[in-house]
């Protein structure tokens, strides 16, 4: 089976591009360019001879370059030693343009992690585990005072006799 003309069109301007957001994420280091660009070639996008003639394979190299390529411009920046005047440690980075910064959301407030235990008892319960998380306006404090201060502060709801109702159980 022949691979398609625009699919090798596509394969070849994938690899380009990560060629070039290599080399501008990279710039000034060279052995890490040229490690890089190494394992890339062997490794990572390597095909063998049955795999190239596979259009699903190929599609799905494609699709790893891009991934690879919007990481690398997005995530991977330079640092630099550099001595402060100081005398202290400090580091330069290089950012880029497109280089994203976020505000670490998921770091500060990391989803809850499970126990194998937990995760299966949950799955037979049919219980997913975003159900479980807990909205970020309640913070529930995890220290002794602030506990304590939590329950001084605390609405004790008022119980009226009209609220109850009567219910009869046979038994």
């Amino acid at each position: 089976m022949s691979v398609a003309p625009s699919l090798r069109a596509a394969a070849r301007a994938a690899y380009r591009d990560l060629l070039r957001t290599s080399a501008s994420t990279f710039a000034g280091d060279e052995p890490i360019q040229k490690a890089f660009r190494l394992k890339m070639r062997v490794e990572t996008l390597a095909l063998d001879s049955t795999a190239r003639n596979d259009p699903g394979r190929i599609e799905e190299k494609i699709q790893l370059a891009k991934e690879l390529t919007t990481t690398l411009r997005r995530n991977v920046v330079q640092a630099r030693k550099v001595e402060a005047p100081s005398g202290e440690e400090a580091w330069s980075l290089r950012l880029t343009k497109d280089t994203e910064l976020g505000d670490n959301s998921t770091i500060k407030n990391p989803p809850p992690i499970q126990s194998s235990r937990r995760a299966r008892s949950m799955q037979k319960a049919g219980i997913t585990l975003t159900e479980l998380v807990v909205p970020p306006e309640t913070v529930i404090p995890r220290n002794f005072p602030a506990l304590k201060r939590a329950h001084k502060q605390r609405k004790v709801p008022e119980l009226r006799e009209e609220d109850l109702e009567e219910s009869f159980v046979r038994g």
